[in-house]
């Protein structure tokens, strides 16, 4: 590797910058090219097609690098036949005998961070050809670069089987559910319909102002709960921050067993607390009253479309949707026997179980992609 030439993105490679085409030629009727405006026609790793374009101005090739310029920076995928491209992309292409197009994808994923801080722009961060262009990394012969390619591109696709092995677990669990408890919008099996209010105490968070004061990395600090501790996952099993104690008479303190659910980004999404902490009033708490229900079943039932149907209905506000604590506690939700909920929750223990073990091996393939992606290219 110590041997490979040093070289810039805008020498090695064609840079085409987006142009947003005449907005009455954008349709969805198939006529003209795929049209591709930004980030949000991205795939996993080619993008989808929403919309076409009769008049194009940039077009991009199959097998161009697409990548968002634009909120966010760095997004990446790649182009599978000739397209139309707005000013939220750029499409980079190879040179014939110089550059291998995967390669360069690799090589812009890694430079992820490094874009983001070339950023500029009051409302919306971008950045433009010379940003691109002045990209620095090794470059290795045609051959190794394929190799390369070749490696990264085994370890990605065991990276993706892990994913569809976890969410195959998941749509296990969500089947199991609407066989032992029906469809929750139908009711089809006459379960009692409960509001939540019925079964829940439904608080709202609060925070310490201003919170910059409180945060504190002393032993004796309480988890500080926020909305980007919470993942893919049921839990929230720990925080990156903690607060000090004299800001918890100034928040909300919640425990483990304790129900979170958002009450503006990632509208509605409940999550169950393994652990205690104090929340902000991004979050609503539900605490189980009189344990008339099992945490594993309530999840679920949370989570389903119905309930998500009647969140967005009672839901306030502009840009954001917003829950408050008097509109949750008037949702209904169904409430089976207890012991059918107990017989669901032991089901979706076996089931965590074996997401657990599909999820470490997720992390190890990402260590090893990450690994090899800085060996190749840091």
């Amino acid at each position: 590797m110590n041997k490979w030439e040093i070289v810039r993105l805008g020498d090695v490679a064609k840079i085409n910058m987006g142009q947003s085409p005449k907005s009455y030629s954008y349709n969805e009727k198939g006529e003209g090219l795929p049209f591709y405006q930004g980030n949000a026609d991205f795939g996993d790793l080619y993008p989808k097609v929403r919309y076409y374009c009769s008049e194009p101005i940039k077009i991009a090739l199959k097998d161009d690098i697409l990548i968002s310029v634009r909120a966010p920076i760095g997004a990446l995928n790649i182009a599978m036949e000739k397209c139309c491209i707005g000013r939220g992309l750029a499409a980079i292409t190879e040179i014939e005998g110089i550059t291998h197009y995967k390669f360069l994808y690799y090589m812009l994923m890694s430079k992820y961070d490094e874009l983001n801080l070339k950023g500029t722009g009051s409302t919306f961060k971008a950045i433009n050809k010379q940003n691109l262009s002045d990209i620095v990394f090794s470059l290795p012969s045609i051959e190794i670069q394929k190799q390369i390619a070749k490696t990264l591109d085994k370890a990605s696709e065991l990276i993706n089987l892990r994913k569809k092995q976890f969410e195959e677990l998941n749509n296990l669990i969500k089947s199991v559910f609407y066989d032992m408890f029906g469809d929750p919008a139908t009711n089809e099996k006459g379960w009692d319909k409960v509001k939540i209010e019925d079964i829940c105490d439904v608080e709202r968070g609060g925070s310490p102002r201003p919170i910059d004061n409180y945060i504190t990395e002393e032993e004796n600090g309480v988890n500080w709960i926020k909305i980007g501790d919470a993942d893919n996952s049921m839990y929230i099993t720990k925080t990156r921050e903690k607060i000090k104690p004299e800001g918890v008479k100034k928040s909300r303190f919640v425990r483990a067993g304790d129900f979170l659910l958002s009450n503006s980004m990632s509208f509605g999404r409940p999550y169950i607390l393994k652990i205690d902490g104090c929340i902000h009033d991004g979050w609503l708490v539900l605490r189980n009253r009189n344990k008339a229900y099992i945490n594993e079943y309530l999840y679920y039932a949370l989570s389903s479309e119905a309930t998500y149907a009647q969140f967005k209905i009672r839901a306030v506000g502009g840009v954001v949707n917003n829950l408050n604590s008097s509109l949750v506690k008037s949702v209904l939700i169904l409430l089976p026997p207890l012991y059918l909920q107990i017989k669901f929750a032991e089901i979706v223990s076996r089931i965590e179980e074996q997401k657990a073990l599909v999820q470490k091996t997720i992390d190890e393939s990402q260590y090893l992609f990450d690994s090899l992606i800085s060996k190749y290219f840091d």
